[in-house]
């Protein structure tokens, strides 16, 4: 029975991606909003699925990832998209090559990387010990962030906002380097903070968080000179090798976390692998149990009740900064789903929260109208050269994709002043290469004049 369920959940799973397709079909367009929001989760339910075919999972709860995935796309199809005449630019003419945009980027990777520093010190850690020491201080600094006793400062918020502003950038301005190594050089002052931080401090979702961000920055680029598709034969070798990069860095995250005290290598090996599966994984399984006990089906366990939230559990940080005192646990939710020795998770996926604020019904409604605004957004984006604002909620709105199988991005408060500050740069750039415009035509009328006189 549990072989025909996950069937079923595979080919429900399957679904997202035909969704997926249904937006191409109609906006012409991968990169829609909508499209990524599908693919993303069709990544975040198959490979579960089939990475662990021996664990149990409910089809309803993936039936309704699939049902916000339509919801989410509805927008789309009301939408006269052979009426928009979109962007096209020829190479070398992109308002993103300006030297400002590049100045920019290259401070706040500066300020990303001393605010770090100023950060780790201010928790009792020098270099040397770092070094001499590296598993025993990491994971000290780690126990620390889990039990939130680390040291706040000012420091630590600057180089959360600064290293996703850096990031943006980073991607708008990448393709606009010809040489290799000039795209070697923006890549790695990009995401350098965000591995140290993975590394040291064990805090994996940042650099991941950042690399969606860099490449919907990419996929900006791409939209500009007619390409809509998400990835080509580069992009996939691109990926390949990032990924052989970034994985001695997660390896060496999880083994801080103190398996470098597990008594042996087979010891070690059995730990990395139940890090690797829980973290790529457990989230699905955790939703589909959580899922059934909310709609009164078998569980594997009884979760905590709560009362009517609001929207609390999607907007944490709005709530809190009006005076919310509702307290939560440091992982949001303090039950941890188990299955066998291998898999142990309290991520629920940003659908938990939804569900809990706004119940079935209005979680899809609230998913429809997320899709409206982030349509508009991208239509505002694609058939303007001077879009900024639209831009910078493409950018945030990737890594809100990305967190969603974890939970709602919108619980930090750290996006709204990156999506303001990233707002506000791309609006300087535009109307810096507006009056650049005007003084280059006012010299050429004045060169026209004299030589007619």
């Amino acid at each position: 029975m549990d072989i025909i369920l996950k069937i079923v959940g595979i080919f429900l799973s399957l679904g997202m991606l035909g969704v997926a397709y249904l937006v191409r079909r109609f906006s012409g367009s991968w990169q829609a909003p909508a499209s990524l929001y599908a693919v993303a989760w069709f990544l975040f339910t198959f490979i579960p699925l089939v990475a662990l075919p021996g664990v149990p999972v409910n089809p309803l709860a993936i039936g309704y990832i699939l049902l916000t995935c339509i919801a989410f796309a509805l927008p789309v199809f009301g939408t006269a998209w052979r009426e928009i005449a979109f962007v096209s630019e020829a190479p070398g003419e992109s308002e993103f090559d300006r030297p400002f945009l590049r100045y920019v980027f290259y401070l706040f990777a500066g300020l990303t990387i001393v605010s770090l520093v100023l950060s780790t010190l201010a928790q009792g850690v020098s270099l040397s010990s770092l070094m001499s020491n590296f598993f025993q201080v990491s994971n000290s600094l780690i126990a620390d962030r889990y039990n939130q006793s680390t040291t706040t400062t000012i420091f630590s918020q600057v180089s959360n906002v600064a290293s996703y502003v850096t990031v943006g950038l980073a991607g708008l301005v990448y393709p606009g380097y010809q040489s290799s190594w000039a795209r070697l050089r923006i890549l790695t002052i990009a995401m350098a903070p965000s591995l140290i931080v993975m590394t040291v401090f064990g805090a994996k979702g940042m650099i991941f968080l950042c690399i969606a961000m860099f490449y919907a920055g990419t996929l900006v680029r791409r939209s500009r000179v007619g390409d809509y598709r998400l990835m080509d034969r580069g992009t996939v070798t691109k990926a390949t090798i990032a990924a052989a990069i970034l994985l001695p860095f997660v390896a060496i995250s999880f083994i801080a976390r103190g398996l470098y005290e597990a008594g042996g290598a087979g010891a070690m090996a059995d730990g990395l692998y139940r890090y690797f599966v829980s973290y790529s994984c457990a989230h699905l399984y955790a939703f589909s149990d959580w899922f059934s006990w909310y709609i009164g089906m078998d569980a594997a366990q009884i979760y905590a009740k709560d009362g009517p939230t609001g929207g609390f559990y999607t907007f944490m940080s709005l709530f809190q900064l009006a005076g919310s005192d509702k307290q939560v646990p440091p992982g949001v939710y303090d039950e941890y789903f188990q299955y066998s020795w291998y898999l142990q998770t309290n991520i629920y996926t940003m659908f938990r929260g939804l569900i809990l604020d706004y119940t079935l019904i209005g979680s899809l409604v609230v998913s429809s109208v997320l899709g409206f605004i982030s349509n508009q957004c991208y239509v505002a984006m694609v058939r303007s050269k001077t879009a900024t604002w639209s831009i910078a909620f493409y950018l945030v709105f990737a890594g809100f994709i990305y967190t969603s199988f974890i939970i709602s991005l919108l619980i930090w408060n750290s996006m709204y002043p990156v999506f303001v500050i990233l707002g506000a740069v791309l609006l300087k750039n535009r109307d810096g290469a507006a009056e650049e415009r005007r003084r280059q035509t006012s010299a050429t009328l004045v060169t026209q004049t004299q030589a007619a006189t």
